[in-house]
């Protein structure tokens, strides 16, 4: 199977819009990034189309995909996964996400540990934890001023701007916080999505623990240059797994180009 084919998964109430493309004897599930969708994987179809059969799903608030309730868990990204493994009559697969993407790889594969062979993490978020997001979504006075925030954005771009001239915050940091949040439409999907997953943080020892239990490859790209999720995130997490490769591309945080494929191409004819 060479075309792109567009699916629907019917999984209770809502609609999981995917992808579909490749040939491969394995199963790859992909994950896209904030404000992204599925097509966000088509760039890597030269490199994984003749190894995988590749879903690339469109998240909740995503893409064509219908989501009608507030929160999205592990347990239904778990339950989500079973049925298109048994649709296509697979007992194992292989994740891949990028930036957000990666927290969903990380709370998908300690879901189902016994059903992952590999995983492939493309700046990934997750691996460290942070206090912005914690404190936006966790605690309830968090939200409310994050809900503050969509409407009243002035005197917190103003706070930014002083924490980053003061070198609080990296001035990285200040222009990622100007560009997600520049409109009112903006801000309201960064609450909403973060929001709608906040079950998936997984604790790194947790994560390690099972992808070593389970014999789970992986395999983590970064950005040298990226500034918000930096490569010394990745050294640190690869540190007591017993099979995981860094790679590391003279790059920024966006790594989904067509480069990326001769650098998976070469990890997978390992």
């Amino acid at each position: 199977m060479n075309e792109i084919e567009s699916h629907f998964l019917q999984f209770h109430s809502h609609r999981i819009h995917y992808l579909k493309f490749g040939s491969g004897e394995k199963l790859l599930f992909c994950f896209h990034g904030f404000g992204e969708n599925a097509n966000t994987f088509l760039v890597l179809k030269r490199s994984l189309e003749k190894k995988f059969t590749v879903i690339s799903i469109d998240l909740p608030l995503h893409g064509l995909t219908e989501w009608n309730e507030k929160y999205f868990d592990k347990n239904s990204l778990k339950e989500i996964l079973i049925q298109l493994l048994n649709e296509n009559n697979k007992e194992k697969c292989s994740l891949m996400g990028f930036s957000m993407g990666g927290k969903m790889v990380i709370g998908a594969m300690s879901q189902i540990p016994e059903s992952v062979e590999e995983i492939f993490l493309m700046a990934p978020d997750g691996l460290k934890k942070n206090i912005w997001y914690n404190l936006s979504v966790y605690p309830e006075w968090g939200r409310k001023l994050f809900l503050n925030l969509v409407k009243h954005p002035e005197k917190y771009f103003a706070l930014v701007k002083f924490l980053a001239a003061m070198k609080i915050v990296p001035v990285a940091m200040k222009k990622f916080v100007e560009s997600q949040l520049e409109t009112k439409e903006k801000r309201q999907q960064v609450f909403d999505v973060w929001n709608c997953i906040r079950d998936f943080d997984v604790k790194n020892s947790v994560a390690k623990k099972l992808m070593n239990q389970y014999s789970i490859r992986s395999f983590l790209f970064f950005g040298k240059f990226d500034r918000i999720i930096k490569p010394e995130f990745g050294k640190k997490f690869i540190m007591g797994l017993m099979n995981s490769q860094l790679i590391i591309l003279p790059k920024g945080h966006n790594l989904m180009k067509d480069y990326l494929n001769d650098e998976l191409e070469k990890v997978l004819n390992q």
